[in-house]
């Protein structure tokens, strides 16, 4: 009879180490949080490491799009004729894109990376050429949301609430980022922003309601 426990128990342990050893891709795909993402940007000067993460976590769904999963991209950065004539790994994925005033879901081919720096050096190198206002504020949240709405080539997204999302985005994860004094920092980098004219009224008007707890969208 003990023999019998001992077979039993063996099965049962062989069977939990297969579970495990299916569900550990998956789990290490999804792995990463915002203060692991956040601590990576902040190795990477073209961008504010707050602000990266924030416009990440919005891309991805905090983290959880199939295109991060599978292709570490967490910005939604296509995949060019550049990038394809190099023979650079791309990964097919459906977005949704913001067509006439409408949401429609589109079959587009994006950039994939094997880790977070491989991303994030493009993400940087694309911050620093065709978002300059945003590389130029790599220490202020809301001047870099800012840049991603003005870039050489139009705005990050089509999206016409985009500056909205990311400034709600912002106040969400600030908590988390900054500590305890997340209220202050960000009132303090408005202010800043304000000194140097970055913003417009209706930007200004929209961070306020955000960090006065009001529905931005």
């Amino acid at each position: 009879m003990p023999e019998v426990y001992k077979f039993l128990r063996l099965c049962a342990l062989l069977g939990c180490a297969l579970f495990l050893a299916a569900a550990m891709p998956a789990f290490e795909a999804s792995a990463s949080t915002t203060m692991d993402f956040y601590r990576a940007a902040q190795r990477y000067k073209a961008v504010n490491a707050f602000g990266a993460a924030v416009h990440c976590a919005h891309e991805t769904g905090d983290w959880r799009s199939r295109l991060w999963r599978d292709g570490r991209n967490g910005a939604g950065i296509k995949a060019n004729r550049a990038w394809v004539a190099l023979g650079m790994p791309c990964i097919e994925v459906y977005s949704g894109e913001e067509i006439g005033g409408k949401s429609v879901a589109v079959r587009s081919s994006f950039r994939k990376y094997k880790t977070i720096d491989k991303f994030l050096r493009d993400y940087s190198r694309k911050v620093r050429d065709d978002y300059p206002l945003s590389a130029r504020c790599y220490k202020n949240i809301w001047g870099y949301i800012c840049g991603l709405y003005l870039g050489k080539n139009g705005r990050w997204a089509t999206d016409g609430k985009y500056f909205q999302k990311l400034t709600k985005k912002a106040v969400q994860l600030a908590p988390e980022i900054y500590g305890p004094s997340w209220r202050k920092r960000l009132h303090s980098q408005l202010e800043n922003a304000r000194g140097f004219k970055i913003l417009q009224k209706w930007q200004e008007d929209v961070i306020l309601s955000a960090l006065r707890g009001e529905e931005v969208l």
